[in-house]
C-alpha cells in the first residue's frame, strides 16, 4: 500500500466521526447487525474473510468465476455444437475472430477455489484465523496485433506480429493464518474502530501451463501483394503431472495485509486490502521452443515452415524449474449503512499485470435487511473484461451458523453473459 493511501485513511479516521456521529439510532435495527457480518463477501481473493467471522466456527467455502470479452454462452453452445459434430470449420474460427471489439485483443480469466476455514476472534480485540484449500488462476489474451490480421486482413495495414498473446494458468494447494487487531473507539465513543489484519499462506504449485512469445514486440509477420515475411518464437510450458509437481516441489510464501477504519454509530467503512505478496517455483516444468522464420512469395514454402513450426520433434526441449509472480491483489473498499435496511459497498480491484494480467474491476453491491438475519445481495461489476456484470445472492446469519449464496452473470444476462460465477459458505459455530 502506498503512502498516499495511508494519508488518506488517518486523514478520514480523523474527520469522519464529527461528521456522521450517531447517524445510526442505538435502537436500530442497523445497529443490531453484528459488525462481522457489515463485512460484505466478495467473489474475488480475500484472505482475511475466514478471520472476520463472529464467531468460533468451521467454515466450508468454495467459488469460481469466469470471464471474456468476446463469447457469450449463445456463441460458446453453438461452437460446441459443431465441435461435438466434427462440423467445426476453420472459418468458423474466423467469424470468432470478427467479434473480438477492436483496439482489445480476445482476453479473459478465471478464478476458482475451495477450502475449510477454522477461526473466530479471542475477545473483542484479537481475532485468528487458519485455512486449507485449494486454488486455481488462469488468464490469456490475443494480443490485437495479432487479431486484426485475421479479422480486418492486410488492407490497412501490412505488419503485423504476436504483440503481448499470452496465455497462463496455474493450481496451488494453499494453508495460511491470519489474524486481526481491533482498536477501538478511539477518540470518543462515536470514535472510529481499527483493524489491522496480516498473515501469510504457505502455497505448494500442483499444476502449471504458459504460452507465450519470447522475441521483442512478439514478433513480426509482414504480409505484401508479393511476399511473405514472418520472424516468431514462442515458449510453450507444462507441469508433467499433478503427483510429480507436488511432491518435488517446494512450498512459497505468500504475504496478506489489511487496515479497516469503521465507524458503528455512523454507519460507515473504509477498508485498504493487499494480499498475494509473493512468487511461487515451480520445479521441474518441460518447456519447449518453436520458430517460425519464412521470407518467401512462395504458398508452399510458408506451408512447409508451417509443418516445421508444429512438428514436435523440431521443438527445443528442456525441464527448468520456473519463478511465477502471484496476481497481487490491491483493493479499496467504501461502505455505508446508515439506512435501517439498506447497505452500500463500493469497491475497487486495482489492476494486476504479469501472467495473469486483469484490469480495473468496480463492484457496486447491496445488501437489504427486510429481515435482520436474512439479507438479500444485489449489486452490479463495472470493468474487468466483460464490461458490465450482475450479482445476487441471499444469505443466513445466524448466532449458530451462517449461509451465503451468490451468483454472477457477466457481461450481460444468461445466454447473452460473457462470464459467470458463484460461491458458497457454510459455516458452524461452536
Amino acid at each position: 500500500m502506498n503512502r498516499r493511501a495511508v494519508l488518506l485513511l488517518a486523514a478520514a479516521a480523523a474527520t469522519a466521526g464529527e461528521l456522521w456521529a450517531q447517524a445510526v439510532p442505538e435502537n436500530s435495527q442497523a445497529a443490531r447487525v453484528q459488525p462481522a457480518y457489515r463485512r460484505t463477501p466478495t467473489f474475488r481473493i480475500d484472505p482475511f474473510r475466514h478471520a472476520m467471522i463472529p464467531h468460533w466456527g468451521f467454515v466450508f467455502s468454495g467459488g469460481a468465476v469466469g470471464e471474456n470479452n468476446t463469447l457469450n454462452f449463445a456463441d460458446i453452445g453453438a461452437l460446441t455444437y459443431l465441435s461435438d459434430r466434427d462440423s467445426l470449420l476453420a472459418g468458423d474460427v474466423l467469424d470468432v475472430l470478427n467479434l473480438v471489439p477492436k483496439g482489445r485483443g480476445f482476453a479473459g480469466s478465471a478464478l476458482g477455489e475451495g477450502g475449510f476455514y477454522l477461526g473466530g476472534p479471542f475477545g473483542g480485540h484479537f481475532s485468528i484465523g487458519l485455512s486449507a484449500q485449494g486454488r486455481g488462476y488462469g488468464a490469456f489474451l490475443l494480443d490485437e496485433e495479432f487479431v486484426s490480421l485475421a479479422r480486418d486482413g492486410n488492407l490497412s495495414a501490412q505488419s503485423f506480429s504476436l504483440g503481448d498473446t499470452k496465455a497462463a494458468a496455474l493450481g496451488s494447494a494453499e494453508g495460511g493464518a491470519h489474524a486481526v487487531l481491533r482498536f477501538g473507539p478511539l477518540g470518543s465513543e462515536d470514535g472510529v474502530h481499527l483493524s489491522i489484519g496480516a498473515g501469510a499462506r504457505y502455497i505448494k504449485p500442483i499444476a502449471f501451463a504458459r504460452f507465450r512469445s519470447t522475441l521483442a514486440d512478439g514478433g513480426v509477420i509482414r504480409v505484401t501483394e508479393d511476399s511473405i515475411i514472418a520472424n516468431l518464437e514462442v515458449e510453450l510450458a507444462h507441469t508433467p503431472d499433478i503427483d510429480s509437481t507436488f511432491n518435488n516441489g517446494s512450498a512459497s510464501i505468500a504475504g496478506d495485509f489489511l487496515i479497516r477504519l469503521s465507524w458503528p454509530t455512523s454507519g460507515f467503512a473504509l477498508e485498504a486490502m493487499v494480499a498475494n505478496l509473493g512468487t511461487v517455483t515451480v520445479h521441474r516444468v518441460e518447456t519447449e521452443r518453436r520458430r517460425l522464420t519464412v521470407r518467401t512469395d512462395n504458398l508452399q514454402e510458408v506451408l512447409d515452415s508451417l509443418d516445421n513450426f508444429t512438428n514436435d520433434s523440431l521443438a527445443v526441449k528442456d525441464t527448468v524449474d520456473l519463478e511465477v509472480k502471484l496476481p497481487r491483489i490491491v483493493r479499496f473498499t467504501a461502505s455505508a449503512w446508515a439506512n435501517r435496511i439498506l447497505q452500500v459497498d463500493v469497491s475497487a480491484t486495482l489492476p494486476t499485470s504479469g501472467d495473469f494480467e486483469s484490469p480495473l474491476a468496480v463492484d457496486v453491491n447491496t445488501t437489504w435487511r427486510f429481515i435482520r438475519t436474512i439479507p438479500l445481495r444485489l449489486g452490479a461489476v463495472l470493468g474487468a473484461h466483460q464490461g458490465i456484470g450482475f450479482t445476487g445472492g441471499l444469505a443466513i446469519e445466524g448466532r449458530n451458523m451462517f449461509l451465503q449464496i451468490m451468483g454472477q452473470s457477466l457481461g450481460g444476462l444468461f445466454r447473452n453473459a460473457t462470464g459467470a460465477g458463484g460461491r458458497f459458505e457454510l459455516g458452524f459455530f461452536f
